[in-house]
């Protein structure tokens, strides 16, 4: 069906007599719902569930996705929707069934319909495009036999604009039980749309926190909750726009909960230190590059609070390491992530399973890296106020390295052992009297 036909079917839909009760605006309303061909649906390509997943794609296809006109991007739709270890192949986004679908499925096949699918008059589906996608899917495979039809809600732009439909749909999200949850880089992205939609000024505290409380309704129904979630867009953009890279969100996926604590600490910093806010974003900027995780960004946190003089040694061993690495101006400076699927995260203290740093072109990781483990280790060992502890976790280290059958070799042929022995010897011989 072409636009004109999708709207003729809609509004000849017959009624089922039955409605279903939304929060629109402020308030509950009761919307009838109508019996729907699912031939008339079309599926939302500005779907904010897979935003990210789509200008992925969209890059490495080469096109914009048109499921409406283009038989190989809606499949290419379905797959992002539904599938899990997504790839391209030739001119479609292919991948593997995965477990949502699988159950989405099951309990469609066992249950049928259990509640309307949210569409515009023109059959564009706001909420219902992943049971869309399913149904196309099975309709292929197993005849369209029973998946002709749906019952839906019509909204009209006219009476629910795109605020309160983001309203509804994270009230939807948070009740639905087979609806996969946004995952966090486009839950993101929709929070910086709604952000934006009220006015926020990125570059003021004040409008970032009274922004907060407006969207807290559909953030957990907490402020302060809301506020890391802002804090954390913020620094997104400004990492974008340091690489010149602006608005590509899709190269930061898997990153979340990095910037969510670049968020808290930065926002920390500006607040009580303003003249460290350049080294420290430095310093937190570096963190991502080299793929510290969000634990370890913590403690650079901590780091700042307990030794100003440790934190302003740190940012000085990173531009040391860094340097003559300028930030790269190829067309590509930062890469595709390596891990593309992104489960949702429940803000659990757990780095386990935390995906690689961003791609950026010919940063020193390693170097950076070595850098920030050595002052999280002093640090660490500072903190540590039983001096014997200390002194036998530095026996049990020089017992482990004397053990080391290699370590002959090694100090022959690699000149950073050689110098970093040389320094734990001049510690000893500066000592001397000291240890007698």
């Amino acid at each position: 069906m072409d636009v004109e036909e999708r709207i003729i079917a809609i509004a000849e839909a017959p009624a089922t007599g039955s409605t279903a009760r939304l929060w629109v605006l402020g308030q509950w309303k009761d919307e009838a719902i109508k019996r729907v061909p699912v031939a008339a649906l079309v599926l939302n390509i500005d779907n904010r569930r897979f935003a990210a997943e789509r200008k992925l794609f969209e890059e490495k296809l080469g096109h914009n996705l048109d499921p409406e006109n283009n038989e190989d991007d809606a499949s290419s739709v379905e797959a992002i929707l539904l599938d899990r270890n997504l790839q391209v192949d030739g001119g479609r986004v292919v991948g593997t069934e995965g477990k949502d679908y699988i159950a989405l499925r099951q309990d469609w096949q066992r249950r049928q319909q259990e509640s309307p699918f949210w569409i515009r008059p023109d059959g564009t589906v706001r909420n219902g495009n992943r049971r869309l996608a399913m149904l196309r899917r099975l309709g292929r495979e197993e005849g369209a036999s029973g998946y002709e039809h749906i019952d839906a809600v019509i909204l009209d732009t006219s009476s629910v604009n795109e605020i309160a439909m983001f309203e509804m749909e994270q009230r939807e999200q948070l009740t639905e039980d087979y609806k996969v949850r946004y995952t966090d880089i486009n839950l993101l992205l929709a929070i910086k749309d709604a952000a934006d939609d009220l006015e926020i000024d990125w570059y003021d505290d004040e409008s970032i926190v009274t922004v907060a409380g407006k969207l807290q309704h559909v953030m957990r129904d907490s402020k302060n909750y809301a506020i890391v979630q802002l804090y954390a867009i913020k620094y997104m953009d400004e990492y974008l726009t340091d690489l010149d890279q602006q608005g590509q969100y899709d190269k930061l996926m898997g990153q979340i909960e990095r910037f969510r604590d670049v968020g808290r600490t930065m926002r920390q910093v500006e607040a009580e230190d303003p003249d460290r806010a350049a080294p420290m974003l430095g310093v937190m900027f570096a963190a991502v590059n080299s793929s510290m995780t969000h634990l370890k960004i913590r403690e650079v946190r901590r780091l700042y609070r307990d030794d100003v003089d440790a934190f302003d040694r740190l940012a000085a061993a990173i531009d040391d390491a860094e340097g003559e690495w300028v930030q790269p101006t190829t067309e590509d400076p930062l890469g595709y992530p390596e891990v593309v699927d992104e489960e949702p995260v429940d803000e659990e203290d757990d780095e386990s399973d935390e995906p690689p740093g961003p791609v950026v072109t010919n940063y020193p990781k390693e170097e950076v890296r070595e850098a920030f483990v050595d002052a999280l280790d002093s640090h660490q060992a500072s903190q540590n106020e039983d001096l014997v502890e200390v002194v036998k976790e530095i026996n049990r280290r020089l017992l482990a390295l004397s053990q080391r059958s290699e370590l002959s070799r090694e100090l022959a042929d690699n000149a950073d052992l050689r110098a970093a022995v040389d320094t734990m010897l001049g510690w000893f011989d500066a000592n001397h009297e000291l240890l007698r």
